[in-house]
């Protein structure tokens, strides 16, 4: 097996994985609210994005196991803030992708 070829084969599966943890509009906001505020306790979450905790917390956590969040506990409330904020320059370069096919039709 040609060493290269796997190691595409897991970089490829892991911008898979990211892709695929980016494809919830609230995923999506949660990351643009976190880099905007900050460290963030669920509770802080769901009031923010009105839904119910175990869907925030659902939804949290498919994120940390892509590597987009970072988790701290203290006590009994669970803390999230955003471990890439280089992800928002894929939702820039996705907004001018859009825009420009918006505009070519």
């Amino acid at each position: 097996m040609d060493v290269n070829k796997n190691i595409d084969e897991q970089k490829f599966a892991r911008r898979a994985a990211i892709a695929k943890a980016l494809s919830h509009s609230m995923r999506l906001q949660i990351i643009e609210f976190l880099h905007a505020k900050g460290l963030s306790c669920v509770c802080e979450l769901v009031e923010a994005f009105g839904c119910k905790q175990p869907i925030m917390s659902k939804h949290l956590t498919i994120l940390k196991n892509a590597g987009l969040v970072n988790v701290k506990k203290e006590g009994l409330k669970v803390f999230y803030s955003l471990k890439t904020p280089c992800i928002l320059d894929f939702f820039e370069c996705a907004d001018r992708a859009f825009e420009n096919h918006k505009n070519s039709l």
